[in-house]
């Protein structure tokens, strides 16, 4: 007991001696020499009532030293700062000039071997640098895991408030007044700038002039549209966002050489009738588009050819290859060497003779082309003519052939060890000369997974094959229906794919046919139909110990025998995506919808021989009638540059009816893992408040569910750059899993602990928190999230007190940190 409090003793010290560390550099010396210096503090805004504080913040280029979590705690100044002590400017000066001449010295001593030139010239180009970096910006702990000092400066005070004041002025406050106060607190100066708006500037008219009268009819037209409204604060971005507009409203229609230089404004308070509410000031925009001064008036340009021309592959020269033309529907096609079908490329093609010029058809017209994956690159240009445009649009294909091939290691999942996998790609470009591609992918994988009844490991081994034949049209029987959606990227994709799995517990394989039509409106609305999607699922080794583990399982409620029967599984799907997250670049507001309707089983009640059909040639197979859904909604918030808030909510319901009282295992809902509640394994939260299912060696099994309820809360953050970013998480989960209770009019005492009752499933509710680490390379986010459980829907408590430093990851504990790694954001 003696020793155990001796441990606690020294860590509590060493997390009290952290935390003083990251305290203390608002206290410590400052400078050296020279008048004393104070670190910039907080800064914050009093008096503005219409402007936001983040649009002011945003003007503020210099910003104090992190802290953690909000709290007065500087970690990153103070790491900074700890290996400032052994850093010597001066050192690393020296050892930059020796390494300047020694380079010198090598390069005149081997001017004329070029091979050891270059050598020399890269060894010593990477030292130089490095040494740089380390003259200008510290050591490399100072620069990766460390944060300069940011000092306060009343220069850039000054130049802030200029930029307030001027940013105010541009946003209808012409009579604003901007000054600061200065608070000095431990060493630090906080900033508050005083704002005074004043009354705002409103737009009291909004005219225009414009002498072309088809010019003018097209403004009025959109005039709806306009960022410059009459009554609306005056804005100086509205007057730039306004011409962009007007540019590309005249540019879609017809008008190739509008620029928005032909666009100007004349601002006028002195003209307007003495202004009697004094709450406001008043301003008249006049908005002028002047003529050309050499033409006198704007010229309309019809699209009068179009030329679409295949360059040969590889910058091989014309003169090696016969080119092939073909005039469809208007247009002139050139193939070099390789033929692409005219009909499928006319439907991408939106700039066509005989319409007038748009800027917008021009730009989709490269998207749909670059989209149909036969393209290296797709390059454009127009002549101008007396009678209109002449486009020319000149792509250079891709290898018609291509072979890919990539080898791994499979992360880690719950009981299973890591082992290799191969990967083998082989693609077809452009089959049958209509834009098609075939591609046939073969995967192999060997793992070493725990067995299911003894901690032995054993080999399991996995082959799957699968091709799929792309179409970029929607295939359809007859008709020309299907060439008629060319701008929305349409897509038929036919598959067939085989996967065989050995484990030491059983043998099984599974035979997959699939026909998917797909369009993509824009780039952020997504739809998936699926009118064919059969599947026949076949164990061919069931292990005697194995089997009697599924009977048990089976009696306690889990359905996961059906997952080894011999099945066929037939459904009919559809899928909206709607998603404006790009997860490149700084945080941004984003939204992502995804709905999933399915129906299974659907064709059975409208032909009932179907099921002796599928029979014959297969043997006696298990059928399922089901209808599914899922619901799949997430948020994004910025939170200042580098942070981001996130807020999730994911629902689903299967029903199961007809011929199977149960949907195929694969179709329940799970909670639990990487991706839904953090705190418990994966898929073994739930359903609802019933107990973990064990083995007879207690290791626990899946837990499905027909209901699915989850969300999720998650704030990220940046913690430093090594190579990539590394970044933070904290997080907080909710959600479980239901079964769907089977009685109509049953008592209390008939459901089982895991159905679904309005009057229980709030007590229900797993909550998990916890934190993560992200490593993000920018091709692959490596994860780390560590989830800790808050309340437990089986113990019906808060769990929190059960958790215990000694054994932190021991799952024998009652509540233990569960650790969770993946590849990408959870969401």
């Amino acid at each position: 007991m003696r020793a155990l409090n001796k441990a606690r003793f020294v860590t509590y010290l060493a997390i009290f001696g952290i935390m003083a560390l990251s305290v203390l550099p608002g206290c410590v010396r400052l400078s050296a020499d020279g008048p004393k210096r104070y670190l910039l503090g907080t800064t914050t805004f009093k008096g503005n009532s219409t402007i936001r504080d983040g649009e002011l913040e945003d003007l503020i280029p210099q910003k104090p030293n992190r802290r953690f979590l909000g709290l007065p705690i500087f970690p990153y100044l103070a790491l900074y700062q700890a290996a400032e002590v052994t850093y010597s400017k001066e050192d690393q000066q020296r050892k930059l000039t020796a390494l300047t001449q020694e380079y010198q010295q090598k390069t005149t001593e081997y001017q004329n071997s070029p091979r050891q030139l270059k050598k020399i010239q890269r060894k010593y180009g990477r030292k130089i640098a490095r040494t740089k970096r380390r003259v200008e910006e510290g050591n490399d702990f100072m620069r990766i895991f460390g944060e300069p000092p940011v000092y306060f400066s009343q220069d850039d005070v000054l130049k802030n408030t200029e930029k307030i004041r001027g940013y105010l002025f541009n946003n209808g406050f012409f009579e604003n007044k901007v000054t600061y106060e200065t608070d000095t607190s431990f060493k630090r100066i906080r900033i508050t700038y005083m704002i005074q708006e004043n009354r705002p500037t409103l737009l009291r008219d909004v005219r225009y002039s414009i002498a072309d009268a088809r010019v003018d009819s097209l403004v009025q037209n959109e005039k709806n549209k306009s960022w410059l409204k009459t009554k609306d604060r005056y804005k100086g971005s509205s007057f730039e966002e306004e011409r962009i507009r007007l540019e590309t409203l005249l540019r879609d229609n017809g008008y190739y050489g509008f620029s928005r230089q032909y666009i100007s404004y004349l601002v006028n308070d002195t003209i307007t009738a003495p202004q009697t509410d004094s709450l406001y000031k008043q301003v008249d925009v006049l908005l002028r588009v002047e003529n050309p001064g050499s033409e006198g008036t704007f010229t309309v340009y019809p699209v009068q050819s179009v030329q679409f021309e295949v360059l040969p592959p590889g910058n091989w020269p014309d003169s090696l290859f016969r080119k092939d033309t073909t005039q469809y529907q208007d247009i002139r096609y050139i193939f070099s060497e390789k033929e692409f079908s005219p009909r499928i490329l006319n439907g991408k093609m939106l700039i066509r003779p005989g319409k007038l010029y748009s800027q917008q058809d021009e730009r989709e017209t490269q998207r749909q082309l670059s989209l149909t994956d036969q393209f290296r690159f797709v390059n454009y240009t127009f002549d101008t003519t007396a009678q209109g445009l002449r486009g020319y649009f000149r792509a250079i294909p891709l290898d018609k052939y291509q072979v890919s091939a990539d080898v791994g290691v499979n992360v880690i999942q719950l009981q299973q060890a890591p082992g290799p996998f191969a990967n083998l790609s082989y693609k077809i470009r452009n089959v049958f000369n209509g834009l098609e591609n075939f591609e046939v992918n073969l995967r192999g994988g060997i793992e070493a997974v725990t067995g299911f009844n003894d901690g032995n490991l054993y080999r399991s081994q996995e082959l799957s094959v699968n091709t799929s034949l792309l179409f970029p049209q929607l295939l359809f029987p007859a008709g020309s229906f299907r060439y008629r959606f060319g701008r929305f990227n349409p897509r038929t994709q036919v598959g067939l794919g085989y996967n065989y799995v050995n484990r030491p517990e059983y043998a099984r394989s599974s035979v997959k046919a699939a026909m998917t039509y797909s369009l993509q409106p824009s780039p952020v609305t997504f739809f998936n139909l699926s009118l064919l999607d059969l599947n026949i699922l076949n164990t061919t080794r069931l292990a005697p110990e194995f089997d009697s583990l599924l009977s048990s399982l089976q009696s306690q409620g889990n359905n996961l025998r059906n997952s080894f029967l011999r099945s066929f599984v037939s459904d009919i799907n559809f899928t909206f995506v709607y998603n404006t997250n790009s997860f490149i670049g700084p945080p941004k507001n984003a939204q992502y919808l995804r709905v999933a309707l399915e129906s299974g089983g659907t064709t059975l009640g409208l032909f009932p021989g179907q099921r002796d059909i599928i029979n014959k040639p297969f043997g006696n197979l298990q059928f399922y009638q089901y209808l599914r859904w899922n619901v799949d909604y997430r948020h994004y918030w910025p939170v200042g540059r580098r942070s981001s808030f996130v807020a999730r909510v994911n629902s689903g319901n299967v029903y199961s009816y007809g011929v199977s009282s149960v949907p195929p295992y694969e179709k329940y809902f799970f909670a639990g893992g990487s991706n839904s509640v953090r705190a418990w394994l994966p898929r073994r939260l739930g359903p609802g408040a019933s107990p973990p299912r064990l083995t007879p060696s207690n290791f626990s099994v899946e837990a499905p569910g027909e209901l699915l309820l989850e969300g999720n809360l998650e704030f990220r953050g940046r913690l430093f750059r090594f190579f990539g970013d590394v970044n933070y998480a904290l997080f907080l989960d909710a959600g479980n899993v239901w079964t769907l209770p089977t009685a109509k009019n049953s008592t209390p005492a008939d459901y089982a602990p895991g159905d679904f009752r309005w009057s229980e499933f709030t007590r229900q509710i797993a909550l998990g928190t916890g934190f993560g680490i992200r490593y993000d390379l920018q091709y692959f986010v490596l994860r780390f999230d560590f989830g800790l459980k808050v309340y437990d829907p089986y113990r019906q408590k808060f769990v929190l007190r059960d958790f215990s430093w000694q054994k932190p990851f021991s799952p024998s504990q009652p509540n233990f940190l569960n650790f969770n790694l993946g590849v990408g954001y959870p969401f």
